[in-house]
């Protein structure tokens, strides 16, 4: 019988744990890669295709699925498909990186040193090292085991299938145990995982551009990869909340996921729970710092004949037109200010928001209407114009939000904030983001692809240098057709033509820190070219 799921699952939480550096990753992978190839007789002259093989038996561990090769070390999940070229085969045959520091003539092809278990154990020294039994788990994880197996055994196995010694297993693991049995009812299998150590889901959506254009040729539409979880909560807010705020980093996709949202009810309002009929029409602004009450719902103003009466913001239009209002970027005005009359009817009741005229006049009143469509009632008696405006079901209030710009322009307080229905969209994970950028650009060069992964790998690193995935797919456009000898300046001109404005409004700290990333953990850009990219980042600034 295979391992138990608890054990597999007790390994899986065990690699989580662990976050080295990208470099010590490679190492620690093309160290067991060339255990595994050692044992299997695909020494001497081993070739792209044992690497393959080898990283295949080691690590796919969801192998039905795209995205089912573990990334034990930093845990994450990878493209399945060549991935031992990718991920180990490149790193150890081509130039002196650490993980070459454990090969006969740093390269994979030559064999491991005598030594090389020791090198890794010396490079690992200031992290915590695997547990022996969630290795074994997990390498042996397809392994038929006798009914009475238990761990001793399984150890002992582990040495035979890497063909690897006591003294150089100990070396390189620890010996803390996963607090469960080696077998065991359900057995091991893909969909044992739970959903916070499993492959993360993720579903394609596809949107028109932000501005149709108005003659010319035609733009392609816009596709991104977001969580499955966060096109669900999408989904079903709409369907249910009037009122709803999409939150994360740039880049992630918020806009195009709104206007894919929009254009999937218009397309089946009645799967929705709208009218039959209904369209969403939206009314789509990015507020700015100037914006005031007055822009998004109303107050006096002159008209043509130089009276002064009520004139409509955004909002009451909106509602009287019974179209959604899209608020792109919200936090680039003080929504703060400009909504806390509105507190109220956020809150499903009716208020008064103004009056007719400065001298009195009808009280204009913004509520909610029981009927799918909205309402715009109750004239007034002086201008005609309605009074009161009632939100239908049908109608929605979306709403972007960055973040990372709350430090620098406006935050969004939490009596504003819980009016909304909040939905995150986070960032891909760097393996979704590996397999993304290879969907996308599949003739990009594979040096060109690890750089722009690591580069977006290093600002994943930390909450505060976090960017989506779109900016760093504008790497790929500048990059193509570049020549692999031509990268290392090229990727840094790159990065600052469409990051450069992210980093410029990182302090000192986050962005030293990012730096140390870039360039050590992640190796993703030579040190020369990033003191580059730090000159430019001042000019910028």
């Amino acid at each position: 019988m295979r391992v138990s799921a608890a054990a597999m699952n007790a390994a899986l939480r065990d690699f989580k744990g662990l976050q080295y550096s990208r470099a010590k990753v490679s190492m620690f992978e093309s160290f067991l890669t060339a255990k595994w190839m050692e044992a299997n007789g695909r020494y001497p002259d081993p070739a792209i295709a044992d690497t393959n093989d080898a990283v295949s038996a080691l690590f796919d561990v969801v192998p039905e699925e795209r995205i089912g090769r573990l990334y034990p070390f930093r845990y994450d999940w990878l493209g399945a498909e060549d991935s031992g070229r990718k991920t180990v085969w490149n790193n150890t045959t081509r130039g002196s990186k650490l993980a070459t520091s454990i090969f006969n003539g740093e390269d994979i092809r030559q064999g491991l040193k005598p030594n090389a278990s020791a090198i890794v154990a010396e490079a690992l020294a200031d992290d915590r090292l695997p547990s022996k039994q969630a290795l074994a788990a997990l390498l042996l994880r397809n392994m038929d085991f006798e009914d009475n197996d238990d761990w001793a055994k399984a150890e002992a196995q582990l040495l035979t299938s890497l063909a690897i010694t006591q003294a150089a297993l100990d070396t390189v693991t620890d010996s803390r145990p996963l607090g469960v049995q080696l077998l065991g009812e359900p057995e091991w299998a893909p969909d044992e995982i739970p959903d916070p150590l499993g492959p993360p889901a993720a579903v394609t959506v596809t949107a028109p551009p932000a501005t149709p254009p108005t003659g010319g040729m035609l733009p392609e539409d816009v596709t991104i990869v977001v969580d499955a979880r966060t096109e669900r909560m999408l989904r079903r807010s709409v369907e249910r909340y009037p009122c709803i705020l999409l939150v994360g980093p740039p880049g992630t996709g918020k806009g195009t996921l709104v206007r894919w949202m929009v254009n999937m009810v218009a397309a089946n309002p009645g799967e929705f729970g709208f009218a039959p009929d209904f369209v969403p029409n939206p009314i789509w602004r990015t507020p700015d710092e100037s914006w005031s009450a007055f822009d998004l719902v109303g107050g006096i103003a002159p008209d043509e004949n130089a009276n002064l009466v009520w004139s409509n913001g955004l909002l009451l239009d909106a509602v009287a037109e019974h179209r959604w209002l899209v608020l792109d970027e919200t936090n680039r005005a003080d929504l703060d200010k400009i909504m806390g009359p509105l507190l109220t009817w956020l809150s499903r009741q009716e208020v008064e928001v103004g009056r007719a005229n400065p001298h009195g006049g009808n009280a204009i009143h913004i509520g909610w209407a029981d009927s799918h469509i909205s309402l715009a009632t109750a004239t007034d008696t002086a201008t005609g114009e309605p009074t009161r405006y009632l939100a239908g079901r049908d109608w929605r209030l979306l709403g972007t939000y960055n973040p990372q710009d709350a430090q620098r322009v406006f935050r969004m307080g939490q009596a504003l904030s819980r009016r909304f229905v909040v939905i995150p969209v986070p960032a891909l994970s760097p393996g979704q983001f590996d397999s993304l950028l290879s969907d996308t650009y599949p003739e990009l060069s594979d040096d060109v692809r690890t750089s722009i992964v690591a580069l977006y790998s290093a600002h994943y690193g930390e909450r505060e240098t976090l960017l989506g995935p779109a900016i760093f797919l504008r790497l790929a456009d500048y990059l193509d057709g570049v020549a692999d000898d031509d990268i290392s300046e090229q990727l840094a001109e790159a990065y600052v033509a469409n990051v450069g404005k992210f980093i410029s409004a990182f302090d000192d700290v986050v962005f030293d820190a990012l730096g140390t990333r870039v360039v050590e953990d992640e190796q993703a850009m030579t040190r020369e070219q990033w003191e580059w990219t730090v000159i430019q980042r001042q000019t910028l600034g």
